[in-house]
């Protein structure tokens, strides 16, 4: 950190204003040529006086000529490994925790057994039997009509607070995405409405089945002024989460099937030939109209895209929510909304229909109680371990989630 003057011997710290200094005032280096030579270019000035014609190298603003081939710290100069930039890499922001990834992945195994049942593995095959769908749709029927009055009460909860920026307020996001939950509920009504009635699907008007009732009482008790706003949430997003993942698993089997036969047919069956064959087929389920009712209709609806990142956006206001909140046990609201995520997962798991290996309803097992029905199981310990007629389309939370992740691609 210090150098020694190579005219006269004085050691002064290694700094280019010392030098400057020192230089101008040395006498044993201005009695020399290099010194007299320095003085009629004006590299000697100080640098606010410094001489635009001047060459700078002794004021440190141009390398020295005569260093050229030495790294004064490395010995003799060697050819860099690196061409980039030195610049220190910017250190990355830290993540936000995620309540959603957490919840999804603490009951990862209760979800995929309430989601990949053979109901739904039987209705992407298509060999779904027609009375097992309309039981099952009876059932829904109930749940979504119940999903209205649950987002009503939610947006009830709401307070907006005064802000500066009032679209970036979790609040304000939050009461964005359910009032286009309600609309696309509405929608959802509507469009089971119209695919009954567009493949003549024969659905009974019945009671709720005790798993449906749960999932009922369920939604009422998440909405309650005892719930929290973000219990609430959680359960919105764990139905429709629920309800994307069970119809992308039915959607699996139909990817697998195969799209053609791979037979070849004689020359002489023309198009014109085998409309006449009393073994053409037509519309490969055209005596099964509630398969297609399920693959062009159902399964489409709930895995479409809007759909997707419809549920996505569900997730993401459940983590906004959950980082915003600064007041309170965080503990025990961690604890109500895994109790929350739990239990609809247990009803969800329980509203599908029994069938067999052939895609038929099983019979009710009447040993299990007098009314036929199996009892609902609920594991309640807080301390264990698209379809171009969807109805789902976007308001602002939606529409701004949909921006981010397409920037984000």
């Amino acid at each position: 950190m210090r150098v020694r003057c190579h005219y006269c011997g004085y050691v002064r710290a290694k700094n280019t204003t010392r030098q400057v200094e020192h230089l101008a005032g040395c006498r044993d280096f201005l009695a020399s040529t290099e010194g007299q030579q320095a003085l009629a270019n004006g590299d000697l000035m100080t640098p606010g006086e410094a001489n635009p014609n001047g060459t700078d190298i002794w004021r440190g603003g141009a390398p020295n000529p005569n260093l050229a081939g030495v790294n004064p710290r490395k010995g003799p100069k060697q050819a860099r490994q690196s061409t980039g930039s030195m610049q220190t890499p910017a250190r990355p922001n830290a993540q936000k925790p995620s309540l959603a990834s957490h919840l999804v992945t603490r009951l990862s195994a209760a979800l995929t057994e309430a989601t990949q049942k053979p109901f739904l593995s039987h209705a992407g095959c298509g060999t779904l039997s027609a009375a097992a769908l309309n039981q099952w749709l009876a059932q829904e029927i109930h749940i979504s009509r119940a999903l209205v009055p649950f987002v009503g009460s939610l947006i009830g909860k709401v307070r907006i607070p005064e802000t500066s920026s009032l679209t970036s307020d979790s609040t304000y996001r939050a009461i964005d995405l359910l009032c286009s939950a309600v609309n696309n509920m509405k929608k959802e009504l509507e469009f089971l409405e119209s695919t009954k009635r567009k493949y003549n699907l024969r659905v009974d008007i019945e009671e709720p089945h005790p798993a449906t009732q749960g999932f009922i009482d369920l939604l009422a008790s998440a909405s309650s002024p005892q719930s929290s706003l973000l219990e609430g949430l959680v359960v919105l997003w764990a139905t429709e989460h629920c309800f994307c993942v069970s119809f992308q698993y039915a959607g699996n089997f139909m990817s697998t099937m195969p799209a053609s036969s791979s037979y070849q047919l004689p020359s002489y069956l023309n198009p014109a030939a085998s409309s006449s064959n009393m073994y053409s087929g037509g519309d490969k389920n055209a005596d099964n109209p509630h398969i297609t009712a399920l693959h062009d209709a159902f399964i489409q609806n709930w895995t479409s895209a809007n759909f997707v990142r419809f549920v996505s956006a569900c997730k993401s206001i459940v983590d906004e929510v959950a980082n915003a909140q600064t007041t309170g046990n965080g503990k025990t609201e961690m604890t109500a909304c895994e109790r929350r995520f739990r239990q609809a997962i247990a009803m969800w798991g329980q509203i599908w229909p029994e069938v067999d290996g052939m895609g038929e309803e099983e019979p009710a097992d009447d040993e299990v109680n007098g009314s036929g029905e199996k009892p609902i199981e609920i594991d309640d310990d807080v301390d264990a371990e698209g379809a171009a007629d969807s109805p789902y389309g976007g308001l602002g939370a939606i529409a701004a989630h949909n921006r981010e992740s397409i920037s984000a691609q």
